[in-house]
């Protein structure tokens, strides 16, 4: 019987730490999540409010925490979902460019780990 308790014990701990884990994971997600939009409106992405059926169809479509191209009427964007999927970042090749620069500057004068 101590033995089963004893296990238990370990088992509840064992889900607990896998728990927090996942909870980190998001939180440092969900950051750089608010990082990434920070940057896309920085590089003069525009936020669009979803207000169409069609438009919450084609966001939630969209891979989450990362810009994706999109033809529509012939034209190329690029678009970012927020994380609650009611806006969204749109912008052209010329805001994308900017953007990933500007990423690529960011990573540059990060000191390496």
């Amino acid at each position: 019987m101590k033995k089963l308790l004893t296990l238990t014990g370990i088992a509840t701990i064992g889900t607990v730490l896998v728990l927090l884990t996942a909870t980190d994971a998001t939180a440092a997600s969900g950051s750089e999540i608010s990082r990434k939009e920070a940057l896309l409106a920085q590089s003069g992405f525009k936020v669009v409010t979803v207000s169409t059926s069609k438009q919450k169809e084609a966001v939630n479509g969209l891979a989450q925490g990362r810009c994706s191209a999109v033809t529509f009427n012939k034209k190329l964007f690029y678009v970012f979902p927020t994380a609650a999927k009611d806006k969204f970042y749109v912008g052209k090749q010329a805001q994308f460019e900017t953007y990933k620069k500007t990423i690529a500057a960011q990573k540059a004068s990060k000191p390496a780990r």
